[in-house]
């Protein structure tokens, strides 16, 4: 669930952003197969993969046929280029690269003979000051607080990801500091999504992603559309988040900074 945030300083009710988008007279299952792509390219070392599939129709079970035979770069605004290797079908890989803040990323891709582009730029890394557990009696759990202090300047976008015993309970968290006056001021709230309980032992891992504008509108229309939501509308509607790949693929390329920090439930 996406949290509203107590900032030391300044009460926000949310600092979530969202937008509601009227969709009618969709035909899903008319829709011709579309490319779908799941790219990422971190500050964290590599390799990177590049995940191509082909969507499906509404009704259909969801099995997404894997693309295979592209032809997949990423290059960076300095020079650098790797051109992915695919294994397994699908997937490709690379390891040249070196994930930097503050480079621009462009993702090219060629499949079925069509051509895709996707150019993201990687935001400075935001260090996570601390995180705690905390009761919340609304869940009757306990859950993972974080603490981070947001730049004194620029827009900043962010998702969170809470990594329990290395599995994932929950990646659909986004934050904005957009129109909130919120620059340079502490942050902290609760990242768990609930619906688990932590125990005594087990080692919670948060991880703190800079996202850029793009990314961050895509996780918060997925995130809406899914109901997973904790605040604002949270119907689900038959329509596609906005991707930031061109020729009307879908999915998403992601430069993001990531910072972590972990904790062993006592």
């Amino acid at each position: 669930m996406r949290t509203s945030f107590k900032l030391f300083s300044v009460f926000v009710l949310s600092c979530i952003l969202y937008s509601c988008q009227k969709v009618v007279n969709i035909n899903l299952n008319a829709a011709s197969p579309t490319l779908v792509v799941q790219a990422n390219i971190s500050n964290q070392p590599g390799p990177y993969s590049v995940v191509l599939t082909q969507s499906v129709g509404f009704t259909t079970p969801n099995t997404f046929p894997a693309v295979t035979g592209a032809r997949v770069i990423i290059e960076d605004n300095v020079g650098n280029a790797d051109t992915l290797k695919e294994s397994p079908a699908g997937t490709y890989t690379g390891s040249k690269l070196t994930g930097t803040p503050n480079r621009t990323y462009t993702l090219l891709i060629n499949a079925n003979g069509n051509n895709y582009t996707s150019v993201c730029t990687m935001p400075a890394p935001v260090n996570i000051d601390s995180i705690s557990l905390k009761y919340i009696p609304l869940n009757g759990s306990n859950s993972v607080f974080i603490s981070f202090k947001d730049p004194a300047t620029g827009n900043n976008y962010y998702n969170g990801v809470e990594i329990v015993n290395r599995v994932v309970k929950n990646q659909d968290w986004t934050l904005s500091d957009v129109g909130f006056g919120v620059n340079g001021h502490e942050i902290t709230g609760p990242i768990s999504s609930g619906g688990y309980q932590l125990k005594s032992g087990d080692t919670a891992t948060i991880l703190l992603e800079c996202i850029d504008v793009g990314m961050y509108n895509y996780y918060n229309s997925l995130y809406n559309a899914s109901g997973s939501s904790g605040i604002g509308p949270g119907n689900p509607t038959p329509a596609n988040p906005p991707s930031n790949i061109s020729n009307g693929a879908l999915g998403y390329f992601n430069a993001c900074a990531i910072t972590s920090r972990s904790i062993i439930i006592p």
